[in-house]
């Protein structure tokens, strides 16, 4: 028989596997191998490593074979042991005691108590999502923390969706997986980091969707951190986003000026300062962004202060942080911010800065006012007079604002795409 034919009806029995075993199980193993011999009894098929396929006389032969033979002592194999769960490697310092809370953070602070004290209890899975940078890992290690501390025979296990991923990778090449999949599906808690990475990878979906059953059926508890909800999450499969909502989802959002305020003074508090009321505000009023990014402007103010000896004020952190104020607050003006939501929503300016009060028109309306306060310098009052309108309506458009920020996810949605935008002006 030619290889040609022998290559087609090869390709018939990979088709016929597909119906009884999934596609992305059988092209982990077979993707782009070939007949690559045939010597009338054997076939030899060609992938990244050679395999041999015999016939069943073959198989008899050898039995034959090896019956004959004189048995060998049984040495015990010597099997790699798999790394202690408890040594995940987490920072010690993240507990929930040292993290600040505020409205933007409150539910999935709350949540996050409640699985430490009681794993795999009424939440599970827990599944956290927000922007880069506003307190999901620290949350993660304040339960990894309290487990050890009042738990400590807990296996537990930390690590992210980018470490899952290179694991089984490494543990399908070196063909342990029987390893990897002990590891992971005799926890007794499993946090993983950035799940969104395993989107759109197949074969590590499928891994983890095993994973994932084995961990809920023992009544074990999940945590997953994304910044995205799991219906925003493309090319994740299905049946994953369904058991990713099967508990409790809390988001966690930028931090309000208040919980800002109550982060730099937390922050300079572990290092040993006493900031200023008027340095604090200000620091809170200008940087917005992420609690990095706060906790970066107060070492840089504290190394400053150290190297120098110079007193923290309101001049010196001025010219010590410039270059963590927003660059928008320099090129981004309220007429820039105007014509960009004119442009999305097809709403001439005149009519989003006016009276009309449709929900489409009042939806814009809001929305350019928080991004003006958020992306300049204007007081309330000058916010005001752009829309003509007393400094107490723009409190409350914006107040509103964040409120919907934390209940509606199409609308943060909406908002983080804009500001995305703006960021790249």
């Amino acid at each position: 028989m030619e290889l040609t034919e022998l290559n087609e009806h090869f390709s018939r029995v990979l088709a016929a596997l597909k119906e009884d075993h999934a596609a992305s199980t059988i092209d982990l193993w077979f993707k782009d191998s070939f007949v690559a011999d045939f010597d009338g009894r054997t076939v030899t098929v060609a992938l990244e490593n050679v395999i041999t396929l015999i016939t069943k006389d073959d198989v008899a032969a050898e039995e034959s074979s090896i019956f004959v033979s004189a048995p060998q002592p049984y040495v015990a194999k010597q099997e790699e042991p798999a790394p202690d769960e408890n040594d995940s490697v987490v920072g010690s310092g993240y507990t929930f005691e040292n993290f600040v809370v505020g409205s933007s953070n409150k539910v999935a602070h709350s949540a996050c108590i409640a699985v430490a004290e009681r794993p795999a209890g009424t939440i599970n899975p827990l599944f956290l999502y927000g922007p880069s940078g506003l307190g999901k890992t620290h949350l993660l290690f304040a339960i990894v923390n309290s487990l050890r501390k009042r738990r400590p025979r807990t296996k537990v296990r930390y690590v992210t969706g980018e470490q899952f991923t290179n694991e089984l990778i490494d543990a399908i090449t070196k063909k342990n997986t029987a390893l990897f999949r002990s590891r992971y599906r005799n926890l007794d808690m499993l946090l993983i980091d950035d799940i969104q990475f395993i989107a759109g990878k197949m074969v590590i979906q499928e891994e983890f969707f095993h994973t994932f059953n084995t961990l809920y059926q023992l009544q074990k508890q999940i945590v997953l951190t994304s910044d995205k909800t799991p219906k925003e999450i493309e090319h994740l499969e299905e049946r994953l986003r369904t058991r990713f909502e099967m508990g409790l989802i809390a988001d966690i959002q930028p931090p309000e000026p208040e919980l800002r305020t109550a982060i730099f003074k937390q922050k300079t508090q572990s290092l040993g300062l006493d900031l200023p009321n008027d340095v604090l505000a200000f620091l809170a009023d200008n940087i917005r962004s992420n609690v990095r990014q706060i906790e970066g402007a107060v070492k840089k103010l504290w190394a400053q202060s150290f190297i120098t000896s110079e007193e923290i004020t309101l001049d010196m952190a001025k010219s010590v942080l410039s270059d963590y104020f927003s660059k928008e607050r320099s090129k981004i003006t309220p007429d820039l911010i105007l014509e960009m939501l004119s442009k999305r929503y097809g709403m001439p300016t005149d009519e989003i800065k006016g009276n009309r009060r449709t929900a489409n028109t009042v939806y814009v309306r809001h929305m350019a006012i928080y991004l003006i306060r958020e992306y300049t310098d204007l007081s309330l009052n000058n916010v005001g007079k752009i829309f003509n309108r007393d400094h107490s309506t723009i409190i409350s458009a914006y107040k509103g604002v964040e409120a919907r920020l934390k209940n509606d996810s199409d609308f943060n949605k909406d908002l983080h795409e804009i500001k995305a935008e703006l960021d790249e002006k």
